[in-house]
């Protein structure tokens, strides 16, 4: 309970063109200097134990930028596919690396470099690295909503079964592991969420941390200061629940510690001393005093 560790964290990687503009780099450059960051990210991630990472790395709104810029970014893809498949460190790690988008809009050996590196790491599942390519939120959710259709209309599907669960089958991440982010960090300031992840991160009241450093000079004192703006949340969250669960019980007749106990375990999916910690809230103590517990 002191520490909760996000278990999905999304990165909007913001900021390569204007740190390139700062230096009187080419746009290139910028994305260049972006890749060294985002190797480091994935350093961070495995040490504290966080079990998944999405990277939005190319919106279906870039492809409106230049060629050059388009097919600079594209070289890097391949880079850092081949590069990971490749990597004695990704084995090691069980580190399993998916896309998410509408590939089919890359080109072909974008494409091909992007399947090899899937296949290679498919067996893996210690740790997830998503990579956002080719990606719009509100496009995920058209797409997952046709083929539900398409399997509602042929009949191998009840409307009446559908359910928030069985919508992840549908969209760009699959069913495993639970697609719900806990916390979006956007690097470069701006304050906006750029359709990414709507379904992911709206459902599941994910935390959202502005970083003002652009994405290449993103260091990790930056994403431990993500991290923590995320355990404050959560343990705002969680004693919030205590109080407003010991009140509904209060109002139907009576609760007592171990019975309030049980149910923030279940409700939060916390082990007993995790419990424990939130049970020694002031606020919750406060709540079960009133109980006479």
């Amino acid at each position: 309970m002191k520490h909760p560790i996000p278990r999905h964290v999304a990165i909007i990687q913001d900021g390569n063109r204007r740190y390139a503009k700062r230096l009187g780099k080419t746009v290139e450059q910028g994305h260049i200097y972006g890749a060294d960051t985002t190797e480091k990210v994935l350093d961070w991630c495995v040490e504290l134990g966080i079990k998944q990472l999405t990277l939005y790395a190319f919106s279906t709104e870039n492809f409106k930028r230049p060629a050059q810029e388009k097919n600079a970014l594209f070289g890097l893809f391949k880079q850092f596919a081949r590069k990971a498949r490749e990597s004695k460190k990704t084995h090691e790690s069980k580190l399993r690396i998916r896309p998410v988008g509408d590939i089919s809009m890359l080109p072909r050996d974008v494409k091909d470099e992007i399947a090899l590196t899937e296949a290679a790491t498919a067996g893996y599942d210690r740790f997830y690295l998503n990579v956002a390519v080719a990606y719009g939120g509100r496009q995920e959710i058209v797409d997952g909503a046709r083929k539900m259709a398409k399997e509602v209309e042929s009949g191998s599907l009840a409307p009446e079964s559908i359910t928030e669960e069985m919508v992840d089958r549908y969209l760009y991440f699959g069913s495993e592991p639970r697609s719900q982010v806990d916390l979006i960090i956007r690097t470069g300031g701006d304050e906006r969420t750029s359709n990414f992840l709507p379904w992911q991160a709206s459902g599941n009241e994910s935390a959202i941390y502005i970083a003002a450093p652009y994405w290449p000079e993103f260091r990790k004192i930056d994403f431990i200061r993500a991290v923590r703006a995320y355990q404050s949340r959560e343990r705002e969250h969680r004693v919030k629940l205590a109080v407003s669960m010991l009140r509904m019980k209060r109002q139907n007749g009576g609760i007592d510690r171990e019975g309030l106990r049980k149910s923030l375990m279940d409700a939060l999916g916390i082990g007993s001393i995790e419990a424990e910690t939130i049970l020694g809230n002031p606020l919750v103590q406060r709540e079960l005093a009133k109980s006479g517990t």
